[in-house]
């Protein structure tokens, strides 16, 4: 065989070499082929590869951005949803609340007329008010119908249980007024007149019709709405619950909320034992009534009897009661008489612990009242205080709280609140709950608790402790020393048995201011009111202090200057003609001097601290401090002494002073300057209707310090390099506030007739506000959306833009590669054809 070119074994490693060369092409074109990319190697492009891996990069991110924008997205369409049904809800019902203005809702009112004759001893009175039947017997002394129509009405108004109804005598009516809207209640009355006796009538009439307000429903829906709104759900998370992790939606039950207005509930404190060293004293005030002719009361004090006759003017009446029982050496030491007035007196134990008794009787229909002031308290080993809490339960968010200082475990106050979930299912579950909490109180209280039933929190203790308690924040109003108001003096001057005479010539002087003596000479055609009304313009020119006018056909003489008495004389000085009778004198009110002792005012505030933008305001006499909260103040005593610094610092002074309550009362004792003048003393708490970040709202779930604030903050998403938007939205944003806030008040409102005009012009108000507010929400979200696409729409533009330079760099043409990788399996093809025949090679013609 003959030797040729593939004889040389190193001719046979150089093909060797070029096939695997060859090979290495043939996958790197094959992987272009598949790839569509010239390498998957930033090293075989060379200075482009750093560009091709910023270009790759940029892709990455951008696309990153537009998945989590995606994912934001749905939120925000689902907000757009919801604003836009919140808005059409805050429209309607800003003009619901316009609208209705002009009906309102109204409460029954039934009108009760009497008639008749009386005189006649018993006649048988009957109303019956949805079947609870009330009567009357009249015993022959009444003097007008408007003491049978106040018997009535005394026995409604007290009647236990409460009827949904309270009754006034007006005169010869009762009226009766529904405690609620609508139609309420049904009314029969019934006179049976003793046999031969003198006829009389009774007869209800219904005079307004109750109205249910004609959007009561369209509220509450609207609350039931908005809650679900705003409890909504995207990918498991509450839309409206900021950026806390809670499984609980954020907002409660909107129709189950306290009212903003003011609570239904009540709270109040009495020490109902107290300690060897106590200074409470039992207290009673007698309400004194005017006496008719034949009309008589017995008072009772300690057993010691006393009756007063009529005809008495209420003022009478007081005064000898007081007088007789100041002057009973029975009750000398014992009881104190004071605070005498126009309108009746005050009881007041001696001894603390040493309790007095009282009663009355009499045949008066409408007779003198004996209130508690402050019933006696008796001496122990224990001061024992009780909490008493009484209204409705159900209520979600409900603060009811028990304030305690009782040194030396605690010197200052403390105060322990209880917040209702709406699962209580009685007063008694808010007791226990502050029981618990009390217990549970580091360092603790030595104070021992229990539940006594009936919403009455116990609390006892061998040393002298303080306890207020309270419903919400609170402030009261308690008057502990009333004063004595002077009261004017009124005569009343008849000239009766007029003969017709010319010439009788009457006589009117005063000693006391001296003046006079006023004359008066008849004709025959005078009346007695003509002599009167000749009086009236001499004595009113003389400017004497004593302003004269004509009354009932008699002369009405009456002190301009309360307190200052005046005395006169009235006489028939010349008596022409047939003999006339001598002018008749009759003291309608005693003159009543002004007390020494002036009036104290004692006002608690009560409640739990730490909120912020809480108003406290005291008004004396129409002039008013108020004290803002910052959400410092450790007690309700630093809120006392503020306002009670203000008080003391006013400009002009106001007509009294103030002091601090002992430690742990957060009560400010205002005393009058004067002794004589009356105080109007009123005091108020106003929460804010919008609070701010990141004080809980009271609709909120989120109560807790930092889950609240978490609850107050939006979830950021960013977009694009230097871009990072809020894109959620908290349920306790401003506007939501305002929204509810103005659905609660005109809740309250509708079931309101007394005050539906005011709260109905807050809900309107704040409706207008939140509209607004609910509009720029809207308008917020609705650029997060524009934001999203518009940013969303660049990145996709430049992540094709990108394609297509990354494409340029590391593209391939597939054809030419096709016909590359066709000419490179040719090319091996006929290198295995001539690896082929030098495998048939002799071995020595190989290695030759």
């Amino acid at each position: 065989m003959a030797i040729n070119a593939f004889s040389s074994y190193a001719v046979y490693l150089s093909n060797l070499n070029g096939f695997k060369n060859l090979q290495g092409s043939l996958n790197e074109l094959t992987q272009q082929l598949a790839s569509g990319k010239k390498s998957l190697s930033l090293v075989n492009y060379g200075s482009s590869g750093q560009s091709l891996l910023g270009l790759r990069a940029d892709a990455v991110k951008r696309q990153s951005y537009i998945d989590t924008t995606n994912a934001a997205s749905t939120d925000v369409k689902s907000y757009d949803t919801i604003f836009t049904q919140m808005e059409k809800m805050a429209a309607d019902m800003f003009q619901a609340f316009t609208s209705p203005n002009s009906d309102p809702p109204t409460k029954q009112v039934n009108t009760v007329q009497f008639s008749g004759d009386l005189g006649d001893t018993g006649d048988i009175y009957k109303l019956s008010v949805d079947g609870t039947l009330f009567t009357y017997v009249t015993n022959g002394t009444e003097g007008s119908f408007d003491e049978i129509a106040g018997n009535i009405a005394n026995q409604i108004n007290s009647h236990l249980p409460a009827l949904k109804v309270t009754a006034k005598a007006n005169g010869d009516q009762l009226i009766l007024t529904g405690t609620e809207p609508g139609p309420l209640f049904q009314v029969t009355t019934s006179v049976t007149d003793i046999s031969g006796g003198k006829a009389n009538t009774m007869a209800s009439t219904l005079t307004t019709t109750g109205k249910i307000s004609p959007i009561i429903a369209q509220v509450g829906g609207n609350l039931t709405t908005l809650q679900t709104l705003l409890n909504q759900q995207v990918n498991g998370r509450y839309l409206f619950g900021g950026v806390s992790s809670s499984a609980l939606s954020p907002v409660v039950d909107l129709t189950r909320l306290p009212d903003p207005t003011g609570s239904k509930n009540a709270a109040s404190t009495a020490t109902t034992q107290q300690l060897a060293a106590g200074t409470i004293v039992q207290q009673m005030r007698v309400t004194a009534n005017d006496l008719g002719a034949l009309q008589s009361e017995t008072f009772t004090v300690n057993g010691n009897n006393f009756t007063v006759n009529g005809p008495l003017t209420a003022q009478e009446v007081a005064s000898q009661v007081a007088t007789y029982y100041g002057a009973l050496p029975a009750l000398t030491g014992v009881v104190n008489f004071t605070d005498v007035d126009a309108t009746g007196f005050t009881m007041t134990a001696v001894t603390p612990g040493t309790a007095f008794t009282t009663s009355l009787t009499g045949t008066d229909p409408t007779p003198s009242a004996i209130t508690t002031v402050q019933p006696n308290v008796p001496i122990g080993g224990n001061q024992v205080d009780v909490a008493t809490f009484t209204g409705p339960i159900g209520t979600i968010g409900e603060e009811f709280s028990v304030t305690i200082t009782d040194p030396p475990s605690h010197t200052a106050p403390v105060t322990i609140t209880y917040r209702t979930t709406g699962d209580e299912t009685g007063i008694d579950d808010v007791v226990n709950g502050l029981i618990a909490k009390i217990a549970a109180t580091q360092p603790p209280f030595s104070v021992t608790t229990a539940n006594l039933g009936g919403g009455k929190l116990q609390l006892t203790n061998a040393t002298a402790f303080t306890t207020t308690s309270s419903v919400e924040n609170t402030a009261s109003v308690k008057t502990t020393q009333r004063t004595v108001v002077p009261v004017a003096q009124q005569e009343l001057v008849g000239f009766p048995d007029l003969k017709g005479d010319n010439g009788d010539i009457y006589d009117i002087t005063f000693t006391a201011p001296v003046a006079g003596p006023f004359t008066v000479t008849t004709n025959s055609y005078d009346t007695e009111a003509d002599i009167a009304a000749k009086f009236v313009s001499q004595i009113n020119a003389a400017g004497i202090g004593i302003t004269a006018a004509v009354k009932d056909g008699k002369l009405l003489l009456k002190a301009d200057t309360p307190g200052t008495p005046f005395t006169y004389t009235a006489t028939l000085a010349t008596d022409v003609g047939q003999p006339s009778l001598a002018p008749t004198t009759k003291t309608l009110v005693a003159n009543i001097p002004a007390g020494a002792t002036p009036q104290t005012d004692k006002v608690t505030l009560s409640g739990p601290v730490g909120r912020i933008g809480d108003v406290y305001e005291i008004t004396v006499n129409g002039r008013t401090v108020r004290y803002t909260t910052d959400g410092s103040e450790p007690d309700m005593d630093a809120i006392a002494i503020n306002l009670a610094a203000q008080i003391n610092a006013a400009n002009p002074p106001m007509a009294a002073t103030a002091l601090p309550g002992p430690v742990g009362s957060g009560q400010v004792v205002i005393t009058g300057t004067t002794g004589g003048v009356a105080l109007d003393t009123e005091a108020a708490v106003a929460r804010p209707q919008v609070v701010g970040d990141p004080n809980p709202t009271d609709y909120n779930v989120h109560q807790a310090a930092g889950d609240s604030d978490r609850a107050w903050d939006q979830a950021q998403v960013t977009i694009a390099d230097q871009l990072t938007i809020n894109y959620t939205f908290s349920a306790n944003a401003p506007a939501i506030q305002k929204m509810i806030m103005s659905l609660r008040i005109a809740q309250s409102a509708v079931v309101d007739p007394d005050t539906y005009q005011t709260k109905m012009t807050q809900a309107q108000s704040l409706m207008k506000d939140a509209l607004n507010g609910i509009r720029a929400l809207h308008s917020s979200n609705t650029v997060n959306d524009t934001l999203m696409s518009a940013t969303t729409l660049a990145h996709q533009t430049q992540i094709s833009v990108t394609t297509d330079s990354t494409d340029k760099i590391e593209g391939v043409d597939k054809n030419e590669v096709a016909a590359k990788i066709q000419a490179a399996q040719t090319q091996l093809e006929a290198v295995f054809s001539v690896v082929g025949t030098t495998g048939r090679l002799s071995l020595v013609n190989f290695l030759t």
